[in-house]
C-alpha cells in the first residue's frame, strides 16, 4: 500500500490540539483520570531532530549530523545552513506522517533530540532564540492526532558514546566533563519549565544509551538532571536509561527518594547480540524477559522499552513484533519500536525492513560535499512529499484486537548434566557455584559445559578451564562454536587473579553473535567493565590474549591477520590462572562451548 502526499491546509498547522487526559504514576502504571491504566505503544520518531545516515540509503554520506552542518556551513555560510536544516525538519515528519502512526494502534511517539537544537556550545547556558520551535511542532500534531510524546535526548552534551546516533560520533564526553554535566541537567531544567503542564509530553527520557559511561558514573550524572527537573516539575515520569546488561547501577528508585522514576532499556534480539536473526532467538528472548520483569515488579515502577525491532520476516516479522509488543503489555510495560521511516535504497520494505513506513520508489542520492545548494534544498524538500510504503502485514498484525501470532516452535530441554572428562595438564574449576559442569574430549579439541549467571559485575559464575603461570604469555585458542542457548552466554580466554568469584580479571570472550569483548576487574569486588567491542566470525573465531610488559592485548584473526579488539592495563598479580571459559548467562542450565588449539606460550 502506498500513501501519497496529503495536502494539509495552512490553519491545521497552527490549529490548537485538543488536550490529551493528563496521565499520573501510580506504582508500575500511568493511569488516566478515571483510573484506567494506560500502556503506550508506539514508535520514534528517528532521523528527524537527530539525522542517522544509516537511514537515508546514500552511498558516501557525511559521518554523522555534526558533520554534515559543517560541511553546509564551510560552503554556505552558517545562516544558510540553519535554512537549510529547517528545511529538513520541515519536511522528514510532516503532518501526514502523524496520521498515518495511529493506523498501526499507535497512542505515543518517543522523540529523540538533540541537545544543539535548544542550546549551542558557544553559548552555554543559554536556549537559542527559537529553542522550543521544532519540539513544540512535534509535541503539537502528535496531540492533534491522539498521540503523547515521550521526550528523549538522544545526543546530549559532550555525547554519552561514541556513535553516531547522538548527532556527533568520536566523542564521549559527558562521563568526565562535569560542565557537560551541569549544562544537561540545566537543559532539562529549561524543558521541565515549559512542559511540566502540557499532558501531552507524558515522560522526560533524560539520556539514550549511555553506553559510553562508566555504570558508576550513570547514576550520579543522570540524579543531576533529575534533581533539575523537580524543581520545576514533581509529578511527570522521568526514564532513566539502562546499559546494554541492566538498570541495576541506579539502585532502586524509591529508596533513592526519587518520585516517578522509572527505568528504559533497548532490546535487538538477533541484531546487537543473542545470537542470529531467528524466530528461535527471539523466543529466547521473550522467555528471558520474565526475569527483567520480575524485577520490575519487585521495584514497582514504569519500565519503557524504548527501542525494539525484529527487522526480517525471518525472525518472525509482523507476526514476531505483535507478539513482543503483547508480551510488554501483559507484563504493564510500554514499548515504542525503532523506527516510524527511513529510507531503503531500492524502495518497498522487502524481506527486511526498520520502519513502519519506507520510500516507495528508489531513494534519492545526493553528495552534499559536491551539489548545489538548491539540489540539497530540493533533496531536503523531496521527503515532504514523496510517495511511502506503508508496512501493510505490521500495520495488521499492531491494529487488528483480534490478530493472533502464529505458536513458536518448543525451547529445547535443558542439560543440567555434563560429561565429567579431563584435560591432561588442566584443571576444571566452576567459579561461584554455579551447577556442576563438565569436559569432553572430542578428536580435534574438546567440549566445555558452563552453567552461571555471568563473567560480570562484581562476581562471576562460570566454568574455568585453567592452569597456573607466572610472567608474561600469550594464550591462544580457537572457538569452533558457542551454543545459542542466550545473547550474554560467554566463550573465551581468561586470565584470572584466582578463584574467588570476585577476583580480578582479563576476558577476552565472544557471545554467540561473535561480538567480542575484552572485559576486566581490576580490583577484589571491583565492578566490571569492558572497551568498545569487535565483531568476530563465528564458526572457528580464533583469539589471542596476551599480558606482556604491564598490558593485557586481546585479539581476534580476521582478514588473514591478528587484529586488536583491546588492551588494558595489567592489575593482576605475577602468578595467575589461565584458561578457557563457559558460561551460560542462566543458572538453571549449562552451555556447550567447542574449543580446539588451547595453548599457552610464554
Amino acid at each position: 500500500m502506498s500513501f501519497p502526499s496529503l495536502g494539509i491546509v495552512a490553519a491545521v498547522a497552527v490549529m490548537a490540539p485538543k488536550p490529551l487526559p493528563a496521565l499520573h504514576v501510580q506504582g508500575h502504571r500511568l493511569l488516566d483520570p478515571t483510573g484506567k491504566e494506560v500502556i503506550l505503544r508506539g514508535a520514534n520518531l528517528g532521523n528527524w531532530h537527530v539525522i542517522e545516515f544509516w537511514m537515508l540509503a546514500l552511498d558516501n554520506p557525511p559521518k554523522d549530523q555534526f558533520d554534515l552542518e559543517g560541511i553546509l556551513t564551510r560552503r554556505f555560510g552558517e545562516k544558510e545552513k540553519d535554512r537549510l536544516m529547517d528545511v529538513y525538519r520541515s519536511s522528514w515528519i510532516t503532518e501526514r506522517d502523524f496520521k498515518i502512526l495511529p493506523t498501526f494502534g499507535f497512542n505515543a511517539v518517543r522523540l529523540p533530540m538533540n541537545y544543539r537544537l535548544l542550546e549551542d556550545d558557544r553559548q552555554p547556558f543559554k536556549l537559542k532564540k527559537e529553542a522550543w520551535k521544532w519540539i513544540d511542532r512535534a509535541v503539537n500534531m502528535a496531540e492533534r492526532n491522539g498521540l503523547y510524546t515521550i521526550l528523549d535526548m538522544h545526543g546530549v552534551q559532550g555525547g554519552q558514546s561514541p556513535y553516531d546516533h547522538t548527532g556527533h560520533s568520536d566523542q564521549n564526553h559527558i562521563k568526565d566533563r562535569p560542565e557537560d554535566q551541569k549544562r544537561l541537567a540545566w537543559l532539562w531544567g529549561e524543558i521541565a519549565k515549559r512542559y511540566r503542564n502540557r499532558t501531552a509530553v507524558v515522560a522526560y527520557d533524560v539520556w539514550n544509551e549511555p553506553y559510553g559511561v562508566p555504570k558508576p558514573l550513570q547514576k550520579p550524572i543522570f540524579e543531576q538532571s533529575l534533581r533539575e527537573i523537580r524543581k520545576y516539575d514533581k509529578e511527570k515520569l522521568v526514564y532513566a536509561m539502562g546499559n546494554f546488561d541492566g538498570f541495576e547501577q541506579y539502585g532502586d528508585p524509591k529508596a533513592n527518594g526519587w518520585r516517578n522514576v522509572g527505568f528504559q532499556m533497548h532490546y535487538y534480539p538477533g541484531l546487537f547480540g543473542g545470537g542470529a536473526p531467528t524466530i528461535a532467538t527471539h523466543r529466547k528472548h521473550l522467555e528471558g524477559l520474565a526475569n527483567v520483569a520480575a524485577q520490575v515488579r519487585k521495584l514497582d515502577v514504569p519500565f519503557l522499552v524504548g527501542e525494539m525491532n525484529v527487522v526480517f520476516a525471518a525472525a518472525g516479522g509482523a507476526d514476531m513484533m505483535r507478539r513482543t509488543y503483547d508480551l510488554h503489555e501483559s507484563y504493564g510495560w510500554s514499548t515504542t519500536m525503532w523506527s516510524y521511516k527511513l529510507q531503503h535504497a531500492e524502495g518497498g520494505h522487502g524481506e527486511s525492513s526498520w520502519g513502519a513506513v519506507v520510500n516507495a520508489k528508489p531513494a534519492k542520492k545526493i553528495d552534499f560535499r559536491t551539489a548545489s545548494k538548491a539540489e540539497i534544498e530540493s533533496y531536503f524538500r523531496s521527503f515532504a512529499t514523496q510517495e511511502l510504503e506503508i508496512n501493510n502485514p505490521l500495520q495488521r498484525a499492531l491494529s487488528d484486537p483480534n490478530y493472533r501470532p502464529a505458536p513458536l516452535p518448543p525451547s529445547p530441554p535443558k542439560r543440567t548434566t555434563a560429561p565429567q572428562g579431563v584435560l591432561d595438564g588442566w584443571t576444571q574449576t566452576d567459579i561461584g557455584g554455579p551447577i556442576a559442569g563438565g569436559l569432553e574430549t572430542t578428536g580435534s579439541g574438546f567440549s566445555l559445559y558452563g552453567g552461571g549467571r555471568d563473567i560480570w559485575g562484581t562476581r562471576d559464575e562460570f566454568r574455568f578451564l585453567n592452569r597456573r603461570i607466572e610472567g608474561d604469555f600469550t594464550v591462544t585458542v580457537t572457538i569452533v562454536g558457542i551454543e545459542d542457548l542466550d545473547s550474554y552466554t560467554k566463550a573465551g580466554l581468561m586470565i584470572r587473579a584466582s578463584e574467588a568469584p570476585d577476583a580480578p580479571f582479563a576476558l577476552l570472550s565472544s557471545f554467540p553473535s561473535g561480538e567480542v569483548q575484552l572485559a576486566h576487574r581490576d580490583m577484589v569486588g571491583g565492578d566490571t567493565t569492558a572497551p568498545p567491542t569487535a565483531n568476530g566470525n563465528l564458526p572457528n573465531l580464533r583469539l589471542r590474549l596476551t599480558r606482556k610488559g604491564g598490558t593485557v592485548t586481546g585479539e581476534i584473526w580476521k582478514e588473514g591477520r591478528w587484529q586488536k579488539v583491546a588492551s588494558i592495563p595489567d592489575h593482576l598479580p605475577k602468578s595467575v590462572l589461565v584458561g578457557a571459559v563457559a558460561s551460560s548467562h542462566d543458572a538453571t542450565q549449562l552451555v556447550k562451548i567447542d574449543y580446539s588449539g588451547l595453548n599457552v606460550s610464554p
